[in-house]
């Protein structure tokens, strides 16, 4: 398939107050005509391939899920409770939040300080349990993420399988996103965390297709998803990308926006996406980014529920909130207390660890009240719905939307931060 090559990135802002500075861009949508074609018999990496577009992206229950051997531990993680979201029910409240602490990760430069966070949309149709041997990954509905000290990963498993007569025409048992989502983020990160050379994360993400593309073929399983994987150079001064679809990465520098990813679509609502009944494969589509960081710097990596419903503004404006002053800032003489090894902590510095996880927890919130509810000009019940980027890419194609668009939202952020 031809691309057609962007000269700088474009930023999907309401206004121009937003200052973009773009390191590298990834190409525009590519007209593509019809769903998934069964796949190349060499286990080469797959598009992923959407169905049709519609207001609410049915979801697609997915059948119970094999059992997979638990892998070893490799470093340690944490677990922690969920935070409520106001105004919902815990059925409808994020599931989890997964916090990797990194200090383990590089002997030299930078390392990563980590946590996630998920929302789940609501469905009609329960998804079925999810198979705890995968528990190197969350689960988020149809979405699936991973956190380990070097990397960072989500993908966004592609709903509309269930509907679809792709499946049954190819002589499939049963469709099952969520599943294939779920392995192909483990698998990236027993990949990344078995890898002890350079991370190289396009072969990472080859790897982890492979092993998921032969695992549902052997089960007579379908799905597919979109994948974006980041990992640390082995010297921690790069952050190496491997991108297939629309999830979205964001690298903010003094509250700008310093790389934004692109969507990497057929058409719209119709992104690259990898699975067995998929042509695109990580090897031959995956975009490979290396992206040069910084102390301080924030990394975000996000599926669609969140880029489809906020737009980058709203992304600085929770970030600047959370972070408070601008790391360059002079801090002024606030109080500070000493840890256990003397070191002086501030608060400053207590909101910049605990950054990964207010800011996950504030973007996935927001974009859920977005997705559900609209977004909305005023506090009045009957404001006007506002654009979403998700409406105004819609209206740009003809096709009337307005307000947010339901969908599973995951959110993975990261603080690079120097090792001690």
């Amino acid at each position: 398939m031809s691309r057609v090559p962007f000269v700088t990135s474009k930023s999907i802002a309401k206004s121009g107050k937003l200052q973009i500075r773009s390191l590298y861009a990834i190409p525009s949508s590519m007209k593509l005509a019809e769903p998934p074609m069964a796949r190349p018999a060499s286990p080469t990496a797959p598009t992923r391939a959407v169905p049709q577009q519609n207001q609410n992206s049915a979801s697609n229950p997915p059948p119970s899920s094999s059992s997979l051997k638990a892998p070893q531990s490799s470093g340690p993680t944490a677990l922690l409770a969920p935070l409520p979201v106001a105004g919902t029910s815990m059925r409808n409240s994020p599931k989890w939040i997964f916090v990797s602490p990194s200090p383990q990760q590089s002997p030299s430069h930078y390392r990563l300080n980590s946590a996630g966070h998920g929302i789940p949309k609501p469905r009609h149709v329960a998804l079925p349990e999810e198979d705890k041997a995968l528990n190197s990954a969350i689960q988020v509905g149809e979405d699936a993420y991973f956190i380990t000290a070097n990397g960072l990963g989500v993908a966004d498993g592609v709903g509309g399988w269930s509907s679809s007569k792709h499946a049954h025409s190819h002589g499939a048992q049963r469709s099952n996103s969520s599943l294939f989502s779920r392995r192909l983020m483990h698998f990236c990160a027993q990949e990344l965390q078995s890898t002890t050379g350079e991370p190289d994360p396009v072969k990472i993400m080859q790897n982890a297709y492979s092993t998921a593309v032969a695992l549902s073929m052997s089960e007579g399983i379908v799905g597919s998803s979109t994948a974006l994987l980041a990992v640390l150079s082995k010297n921690g001064t790069e952050l190496r990308v491997a991108h297939v679809g629309d999830c979205c990465l964001y690298l903010i520098r003094e509250r700008e926006i310093v790389y934004r990813s692109e969507e990497m679509q057929h058409r719209f609502n119709y992104p690259l996406q990898l699975g067995p009944l998929s042509p695109t494969t990580p090897l031959q589509h995956a975009h490979s980014i290396t992206l040069p960081i910084q102390e301080h710097d924030v990394i975000i990596l996000s599926t669609d529920g969140m880029s489809d419903n906020l737009w980058d503004e709203d992304v600085i404006e929770h970030l600047s909130r959370l972070a408070g002053p601008s790391p360059s800032t002079p801090s002024s003489s606030a109080g500070h207390l000493a840890n256990a090894g003397g070191s002086s902590i501030t608060p400053s510095t207590l909101r910049t660890a605990l950054l990964p996880t207010t800011l996950s927890h504030s973007l996935c919130s927001r974009a859920r009240i977005i997705s559900e509810n609209g977004a909305y000009s005023g506090p009045s019940s009957n404001s006007a719905l506002t654009e979403t980027p998700f409406s105004r890419r819609a209206k740009q194609e003809g096709i009337a939307f307005e307000g947010g668009k339901p969908d599973d939202i995951s959110v993975v952020v990261a603080v690079v931060s120097k090792t001690r």
